[in-house]
């Protein structure tokens, strides 16, 4: 009688890569406590829960006021950035970038006004609450910042490569408890000087592709955490509001995102049509079968698209107009890939749809009648 094989430390891995899965936060703790140990420091080990506040965690807020410091001090640095560059100075232009980085992470990621913050340094903790909670969120969970931020499911893998390498127990010491507290339900650990923080793992919404899982929730939130809930749309992280408030995105939403894939979001929950229509679309090209728009995005793609009357009435009688988006080069969109890049008119546009050159769509009408 076959007996059945208890599951190896890969196994138990994969398992717990499946979120949210088990949360025991007893053992969580344990196991942390145990890590400590094994690394000869001391923390407080804290959890951080749903409805979390800076004022209920000093450690946090110190951590807040040295990003706060670092930020300004990059950006000081990102006054001279022009003359780094061209003087060759590596050093002072990364760092001029970083601050950049940073301040652009901080506008579009946690909804800290950079400037606000930035203003707030001389008293750090005057400014707006809410916008310093963000910037220790993102911190946390989305960014991080120097090395306080440990995602678990990656260190935790270095114990399945200690068990399989036969490494020496003092490296396993420290790698095991890692090990158990994901699996036990932990999924961040944060740093601070006094406290070692950890979260647990988040409820996750994805979708099948053909090309695996991503993340995407067309309602609410696709990752559902104690920290902060992430909203991602077919796999890009968007603002909440590009989901569950899509009437709300403007023209200026979409012209002022300098990240081509959150504005193809923005562009695809406003309407490509309405877009088309409302931003001004330049027709370039007219012909019996239609009309043809064209409109230009910056660091992107052009969008184009074709005009076309339905040719089933409608109850009224009346025929309504309709929009086809189509390859900006009028390429046929076939099974096998892409055709030819096609001269930019309506029949070639509409023909393109069908996976044929616009000749090849004359053709087949030609041979229906």
């Amino acid at each position: 009688m076959s007996q059945t094989r208890p599951p190896s430390v890969l196994d138990r891995y994969v398992e717990a890569c499946n979120y949210p899965g088990r949360l025991d936060e007893s053992a969580v703790e344990s196991e942390l406590r145990r890590y400590l140990r094994a690394l000869g420091v001391k923390r407080e080990i804290v959890r951080l829960r749903e409805g979390w506040t800076l004022a209920e965690h000093p450690p946090l807020v110190k951590y807040v006021g040295e990003i706060l410091d670092r930020i300004s001090t990059a950006a000081r640095d990102a006054l001279d950035a022009r003359d780094a560059l061209d003087a060759r100075d590596a050093r002072a232009a990364r760092a001029a970038l970083d601050a950049r980085d940073a301040r652009a992470a901080l506008d579009a990621r946690a909804a800290l006004d950079a400037r606000a913050a930035l203003d707030a340094l001389d008293i750090p903790f005057r400014g707006d609450a809410a916008s310093l909670h963000r910037l220790a969120a993102w911190c946390i969970q989305v960014g991080g910042w120097g090395w306080w931020r440990f995602e678990l499911s990656w260190i935790a893998s270095t114990h399945v490569g200690a068990q399989q390498l036969n490494s020496p127990k003092s490296v396993q010491s420290w790698t095991e408890p890692i090990f158990e507290a994901f699996l036990a339900g932990a999924w961040f650990l944060h740093w601070t000087e006094s406290t070692l923080y950890w979260v647990a793992k988040p409820g996750v919404h994805v979708e099948e592709t053909a090309n695996g899982r991503r993340l995407h929730n067309s309602e609410a939130a696709a990752i559902r955490s104690d920290i902060e809930n992430l909203y991602f749309w077919h796999g890009v992280m968007v603002p909440a509001f590009a989901v569950v408030k899509p009437e709300w995105i403007t023209l200026k939403h979409i012209a002022d995102e300098t990240n081509a894939e959150v504005r193809r979001v923005f562009i695809d929950r406003y309407g490509l049509t309405r877009y088309l229509i409302d931003s001004g679309a330049k027709k370039i090209a007219e012909d019996e079968f239609g009309e043809l728009y064209r409109a230009e995005l910056d660091g992107d793609e052009p969008l184009v698209m074709v005009k076309v009357i339905n040719s089933t009435p409608e109850m009224d009688g009346s025929s309504k107009p309709y929009f086809l988006r189509v390859h900006p080069e009028i390429r046929p969109l076939m099974n096998a890939g892409l055709g030819d890049e096609q001269k930019p008119t309506p029949l070639n546009a509409v023909a393109s749809t069908f996976g044929m050159t616009g000749e090849q769509y004359l053709k087949r009408l030609v041979a229906q009648t």
